[in-house]
């Protein structure tokens, strides 16, 4: 399976901007997905074997099928990295379950003792993605479409858009607004767990520039009062809008990268 690389700074800012979380993530490619009857045994539970026969429309099975690879992907890399990393058992004998919602999680198996982390798995045209981690968390990837300037009205208030503008001139308008969109949905999902809030409910403060292609995102929300949410987004090589965030339990407010720039 071929994997999309992270962007290595991307890895860095995250792990040094939630520390309480040690986050993980994977990137696919639909394109380069393989649905041959070997792969799929290799990377599926029967459980999942029985739920991927179900879907009859060749997009909804791609981009179900990447993310529960990407899912796995993640976990794994996420185990290898402990201190004491344990026994890594083989993908199809791990299984992600939905809750009634949708929330995706790996579902404790028989046999199989792990501590498993949160998860959050997201999709976007040709791109699949998951992130874990051991809070609650979010990740949420967009193509920049014009799509997303027809339904701005849904997402982005006026006075977002021009905070976006002032802090980030250099992006093209859609690529400004694929950022908001990535950063309000991986919000949403990470706070899933309490109730989903609504975009407009999510509101854009500070912004903070990283480098290039990184940016913080400051949120805040009614569903936590009194707190700014920090989401790390940017632009991938591709174009693509990505973003994610762990709900920490510390304040990172004041968050100086040591080696992002490096």
């Amino acid at each position: 399976m071929i994997f999309a690389l992270i962007p290595p700074t991307l890895l860095v800012l995250c792990r040094e901007l939630f520390p309480d979380s040690s986050p993980a993530m994977a990137i696919l490619p639909l394109p380069e997905l393989e649905q041959k009857t070997v792969i799929l045994h290799q990377w599926l539970h029967e459980k999942e074997m029985e739920q991927l026969a179900g879907y009859l429309y060749p997009k909804r099975r791609q981009e179900w099928l990447a993310g529960r690879i990407c899912a796995k992907q993640a976990l794994h890399s996420f185990l290898h990295n402990t201190p004491k990393p344990p026994p890594l058992p083989d993908h199809h004998r791990w299984r992600v379950a939905a809750e009634e919602s949708g929330r995706p999680y790996f579902k404790q198996l028989p046999g199989i003792a792990l501590p498993f982390p949160q998860l959050s798995i997201t999709h976007s045209k040709s791109f699949a993605a998951a992130l874990v981690s051991t809070r609650p968390c979010g990740i949420d990837i967009q193509y920049p479409s014009e799509g997303l300037d027809r339904v701005k009205e849904r997402f982005c208030t006026e006075k977002e858009a021009e905070r976006l503008q002032q802090s980030l001139p250099h992006l093209p308008h859609l690529s400004r607004l694929s950022l908001l969109w990535t950063g309000k949905e991986a919000i949403k999902k990470m706070l899933s767990p309490t109730g989903i809030p609504g975009f407009h409910e999510i509101a854009l403060g500070d912004i903070t520039t990283l480098n290039k292609t990184e940016t913080l995102l400051h949120f805040s929300t009614t569903k936590v009062p009194k707190t700014s949410l920090p989401v790390l987004a940017g632009l991938l090589n591709n174009g693509y809008g990505l973003a994610l965030c762990c709900l920490e339990g510390r304040k990172t407010t004041n968050f100086t990268p040591a080696k992002a720039n490096a």
